[in-house]
């Protein structure tokens, strides 16, 4: 492929680039080997644009190795074979290549069959490819990390395709970025990259300005402006309703805001929204946030029958936070032997602080103190420091350790102090934790004196 063809793809002028390849791939060659390349270049075009012309990939591909029977031997070649046959879901041995180029195709076709470490692996460095090459290979990093759950390294990567990148596929990677931010609760960088994305709108579909606002939307409930994120959503869906029709996500969004408002109701008849609007793939998420809601606003009975249904689909992705919500609903209504089972098999399925903290909160009420300290050092530990499960995870780490006697007076103290700055004034854990600190501190102070 030259170099003026790349730029080409690079700039997003597709139409020039795909009439000179396929001017090349028609041009009478002097040998096999050359014609064969320029099918070769071809078929990446196409494998640009994924299912969509797998047929004429294929039939790209059929056509160099017919041209030059030493076709599988050219490590591009064998690799956008491996891509396309994982692309139809074809379980095959990746090839062994050592170009970046090659290897950017096997780790994309490693990508479709959902090997995601393994696609990490095989990814080389974007800075090695061609500029086209170079922001796909950002974006597709940033897939991979984001199904790996590491939502930072996914959102940067997306960040780097985004600096990379032009016009639509540009604002594509800046949402992508965005989404990913708020995942990880970041609203100000979030709220950052809109901006950038702002002036590329123009360039995208109707889609894609219905998914700004609506990503608009979840950085003013981030940043506690309900009102904000309600005129933001108000946009997304006349959007949605002018284009492709009215999505579930913006329905969640519309409940969010109506909860953090405190209009409850209002909020239950969003997410009823969102149940209807729901393709079937997506109803386990609308089920689990909806659960989520009622076991925060005390209809245990209506969250345990969600939390139920989403952790019984063996396929939903977050199923061990779902099988650790379930078990806090059912701890709450008082079965502690269901609610030992949901939290135990969470655990089979993953490092689940809020199933640490049931297991823990069992333990404690029967004064298994050695047990229930366990659970609740695994919570703390596998939390992030603020979260709510930290918090509350080392809450009862420094109760615990106060109801026992206080074997270590030193760790209650720094424990105490680490948790005052994320509670609110008004958290009556405040005067107990001072209370434990202070007591703590004496204990410390008479066991120096003694010594």
């Amino acid at each position: 492929m030259t170099p003026r063809i790349e730029e080409w793809l690079h700039q997003g002028e597709y139409d020039r680039a795909y009439d000179a390849l396929v001017a090349a791939a028609e041009r009478r060659f002097t040998t096999a080997a050359r014609a064969a390349e320029a099918l070769v270049d071809l078929a990446e075009f196409y494998s640009l644009y994924g299912e969509a012309e797998a047929e004429a990939w294929r039939a790209a591909l059929d056509e160099a190795e017919a041209r030059w029977s030493a076709a599988a031997r050219n490590e591009r070649y064998a690799a956008l074979r491996f891509e396309l046959e994982a692309l139809a879901g074809q379980a095959v041995e990746p090839p062994q290549v050592e170009q970046p180029r090659a290897a950017y195709h096997v780790a994309q076709g490693l990508a479709y069959l959902g090997r995601m470490e393994a696609a990490l692996a095989a990814l080389p460095d974007p800075e090695a490819l061609p500029p086209f090459l170079e922001a796909r290979a950002w974006a597709l990093s940033g897939r991979v990390h984001e199904s790996l759950g590491q939502l930072d390294d996914a959102a940067r990567a997306h960040e780097r395709a985004a600096g990379r990148s032009y016009g639509k596929e540009r604002l594509w990677s800046l949402l992508d970025a965005a989404a990913l931010w708020l995942e990880a609760e970041a609203a100000e960088r979030a709220q950052a990259l809109l901006v950038e994305a702002e002036p590329l709108l123009g360039e995208g579909e109707l889609s894609d300005r219905a998914t700004y606002r609506y990503l608009r939307a979840r950085v003013e409930l981030l940043l506690g402006n309900p009102e904000r994120a309600a005129e933001e959503i108000v946009q997304a869906e006349g959007l949605e309703a002018a284009g492709a029709g009215l999505s579930h996500g913006t329905a969640m969004v519309r409940a969010q805001v109506h909860q953090q408002s405190g209009r409850l109701e209002a909020a239950r008849a969003a997410y009823q929204d969102a149940e209807k609007r729901a393709a079937a793939g997506d109803l386990p998420f609308v089920w689990h946030e909806w659960g989520l809601f009622e076991l925060d606003h005390g209809d245990l009975i209506r969250a345990e029958a969600l939390l139920r249904k989403v952790a019984s689909d063996e396929a939903y992705p977050h199923r061990a936070h779902a099988l650790a919500d379930l078990a806090e609903a059912y701890y709450r209504l008082g079965d502690g032997a269901a609610a030992d089972d949901a939290a135990r098999r969470a655990l089979e399925l993953g490092t689940v602080p809020a199933a640490h903290l049931i297991l823990g909160n069992r333990a404690y009420d029967v004064g298994a103190w050695d047990e229930a300290l366990a659970h609740y050092r695994a919570a703390a530990a596998a939390a992030r420091e603020g979260d709510r499960d930290w918090v509350t995870a080392t809450e009862m780490i420094v109760d615990v350790l106060a109801q026992s006697g206080y074997p270590n007076p030193a760790e209650v103290a720094e424990l105490a102090e680490r948790l005052l700055p994320y509670l609110p004034p008004s958290d009556e854990w405040r005067e107990t934790l001072r209370g434990y600190a202070d007591r703590a501190r004496e204990l410390a102070l008479k066991g120096r004196l003694l010594n």
